[in-house]
């Protein structure tokens, strides 16, 4: 973002304080407390959706929410004379979550469990939803055959594509398998049921939208929330987790423990846990970084990622066998 985009905040009733440069964002503090000002890509339709969900939480007593503010215009999406949007959200005055720190992981675990139950919405909107398991996880593993059947046709291989087609055996099994036990298990009327029932899902739950603060903890970044199985937060939440911890069983199984004590898990969403998990999605989203960027030119922090995820599946693969 750069300094005109500050031009926006004369769009809004409040007094601005001062401003300083956050992550891609300007930190502002105002006659209202403490905001966000940062760029803004999505739809205006799907954050008046975000919002009201976001208004629905404090209603219910989960204030410590990113809900962004209307302009004077009485819109939560502004513009500057480029045309480049912005939105202002409510912030705090904390740090992330560390994902080193036990403490910090299980009362993270803890606050989504809470989060979860009050995340629900009985209105009859259901535009945004997730889409069935089996359905995800097919494409996913269609792009793994593309990018390796693209690397098999270059002539001069780099050593990470080298590598790469040579850990594909293996994490591509996983990928079927893993696909496999979500097309006989995970049906459309499962999430259909549960998009019914009106659960959400932040979308994004990961140590880095969990700040703590003086007095308890914020959750903040629910652009990607949606209706869909609560377990996929959980998931993610874990599965970044264990990456970094050398996927140590024991941290996994208090990371279950304190989430069950907030919230219990249905069969379905321990079965939809265990093949999520199952599934080598750190490995598939290397495949799409690479194919997606500049083949001139591969960071040698790809061959380090690949060298860590095959260093991590035997201890992966002790988890797995506790989780299910």
């Amino acid at each position: 973002m750069n300094d005109r985009g500050l031009k926006v905040l004369e769009q809004y009733d409040l007094e601005i304080i001062s401003t300083r440069r956050g992550r891609g964002s300007y930190i502002c503090e105002t006659s209202q407390g403490l905001k966000l000002l940062c760029d803004f890509q999505g739809s205006e339709k799907k954050m008046v959706f975000q919002n009201r969900i976001l208004e629905n939480l404090r209603a219910a007593g989960y204030q410590n929410v990113d809900l962004a503010l209307k302009n004077r215009e009485g819109k939560l999406v502004s513009m500057d004379r480029d045309e480049n949007r912005y939105v202002l959200k409510d912030w705090y005055y904390g740090r992330e979550c560390s994902p080193s720190g036990e403490r910090d992981i299980l009362e993270a675990v803890e606050n989504l469990a809470r989060l979860h139950r009050y995340l629900c919405f009985s209105q009859e909107e259901r535009e945004y939803c997730g889409i069935p398991l089996p359905e995800e996880l097919a494409a996913r593993t269609r792009e793994l055959k593309k990018v390796r059947s693209f690397i098999r046709g270059r002539e001069s291989k780099h050593p990470f594509e080298q590598m790469f087609l040579k850990s594909f055996p293996d994490f591509y099994e996983q990928a079927c398998l893993a696909q496999e036990l979500a097309r006989s298990f995970c049906t459309e009327e499962m999430l259909r049921e549960q998009i019914g029932i009106g659960t959400l899902c932040h979308g994004d739950y990961s140590y880095h939208h969990v700040l703590f603060l003086d007095r308890g903890m914020a959750v903040t970044n629910f652009g990607r929330c949606r209706f869909d199985f609560q377990v996929h937060d959980l998931y993610q939440f874990m599965r970044k987790i264990l990456e970094k911890q050398n996927w140590d069983p024991e941290l996994g199984r208090k990371i279950l423990s304190t989430y069950e004590r907030g919230r219990s898990l249905s069969g379905a969403e321990r079965k939809i846990l265990y093949i999520k998990m199952a599934y080598p999605e750190k490995f598939w989203k290397l495949a799409n970084h690479y194919y997606s960027s500049r083949k001139a030119w591969i960071p040698a922090r790809y061959e380090q990622k690949l060298e860590a995820l095959n260093r991590q599946q035997e201890q992966k693969n002790r988890f797995l066998e506790f989780l299910r």
